[in-house]
């Protein structure tokens, strides 16, 4: 049975909202402003689930999606949607999100949105159906898996990667068997590590053909395992990142901003609102992709210990006991008033549950700067809440879409001590 419900707005995760009968639905695909037909699913948190069956009265902001897989592919949630609108809709996300928790904002800075193919970090996934192989991301809501032929958002190298890591994985993988590939884009070419979802030993046949793979994509790294064990298989070229006047060789699958642009975008950031600091904490420093590369004094503060040995490498090559990098747990141990003395400013960029603890501390510090790297608006305002109360002002704050059309949204701000 369908019903017939008004979009009203969008909602965080892209679903649009309407409400009918004292009850909300949540309706993937829709915009607001839309009359649409759609087919009631079952209870989703405080709300229904409903299918779109078909839309009776588009938006003016609607678009046609440039992807053939959308609405079955999991990865995009509103390609449908004009972009001026999307981004609005996004910038709107990080305004709800302080509103609520009562921080004082200023006006933010332009956003910088992303662009279809300019994506150098993907996580394809891939399964073996007996002689076939699928390759592409996850179907939406779904363990099944969508056979991409070209994904609209990432680079060419990544699309160009699809053809003979599936050729490759039908000879490997058993039937029914799952692994993921992930994929960075670094600047000495495609650096990319095989996931298996279950163990699967490496024999000298199944070595032979990831080495063939690894000649015929040109990859500069072809590694295989988890991201905290991978075994490097084939290395043709070092993988190398420039960080300024740096160079590191990151880990395995390791994490690196999803676009190069977004990058510069916030490294930017970081070298204007840090000032003249001449002495910089980097907090959660991943391989110090939004620090590296500047004449101060630079401590590192990150838990996986492979990016912590990557970052001492590279800063053994520039010598000049400029930078270190420590492998510490932020979230159990976090630094101190006493030991964040010893910085004039500080960057933190964790992941999306935010920096509770190191919040905490900072909040009683005298640290003059913070230049906080978000990836979720929610966590961020807890934080910058939590920062305000502490004595800090919300000085800039600039939007990030680095995942196109997707509900996700990150965002570099800037905190000073009043």
């Amino acid at each position: 049975m369908t019903i017939t419900l008004d979009i009203l707005e969008m909602g965080a995760r892209g679903d649009g909202i309407a409400e009918d009968g004292g009850s909300r639905y949540f309706v993937p695909f829709t915009l607001p402003g839309e009359t649409v037909e759609a087919e009631p699913l079952g209870r989703r948190g405080e709300g229904i689930a409903a299918r779109p069956v078909d839309v009776l009265s588009p938006s003016r902001h609607r678009e046609t999606p440039p992807c053939a897989h959308f609405t079955v592919c999991g990865g995009c949630a509103l390609q449908h949607w004009r972009r001026d609108a999307y981004t609005a809709w996004k910038v709107g996300l990080i305004e709800g999100a302080l509103k609520q928790r009562g921080v004082e904002a200023p006006p933010f800075e332009p956003a910088m949105v992303g662009v279809p193919g300019e994506r150098r970090r993907v996580d394809f996934v891939a399964r073996r159906q007996g002689r076939r192989l699928l390759a592409g991301f996850h179907e939406r809501a779904s363990p099944r898996v969508v056979d991409v032929g070209t994904c609209v958002v990432a680079r060419l190298p990544l699309n160009t990667l699809l053809g003979p890591l599936r050729a490759t994985l039908a000879e490997i993988l058993p039937d029914g068997a799952t692994a993921d590939a992930v994929v960075n884009e670094v600047d000495t070419g495609l650096d990319v590590l095989i996931r298996p979802h279950k163990r699967l030993d490496l024999s000298i046949d199944r070595r032979q053909i990831l080495v063939e793979l690894a000649e015929r994509a040109d990859l500069a790294r072809l590694s295989w395992g988890d991201r905290a064990s991978a075994e490097p298989v084939v290395i043709r070229r070092r993988p190398l990142i420039a960080l300024g006047d740096v160079t590191v060789e990151p880990p395995p699958g390791a994490f690196l901003q999803a676009t190069k642009r977004g990058e510069r975008t916030m490294r930017a950031a970081v070298a204007d609102w840090s000032g003249d600091a001449p002495r910089l904490a980097d907090l959660f420093a991943g391989v110090g992709s939004l620090s590296l590369g500047r004449l101060r004094r630079l401590s590192l503060f990150e838990s996986d210990r492979a990016s912590v040995a990557a970052v001492n490498t590279a800063a053994r090559r520039i010598g000049g006991h400029r930078v270190a990098a420590e492998r510490r747990d932020l979230f159990r141990n976090p630094l101190t008033p006493r030991e964040l003395e010893a910085f004039d400013a500080v960057l933190l960029d964790p992941p999306r549950a935010g920096a509770a603890a190191q919040v905490a501390e900072l909040a009683a510090s005298r640290v003059p700067r913070l230049v906080y790297a978000s990836c979720d608006p929610g966590s961020f305002a807890r934080d910058a809440r939590r920062l305000q109360n502490g004595g800090y002002r919300l000085e800039k704050l600039l939007p990030i879409d680095q995942f196109l059309w997707s509900a996700h949204l990150e965002l570099i701000a800037l905190l000073a001590r009043r």
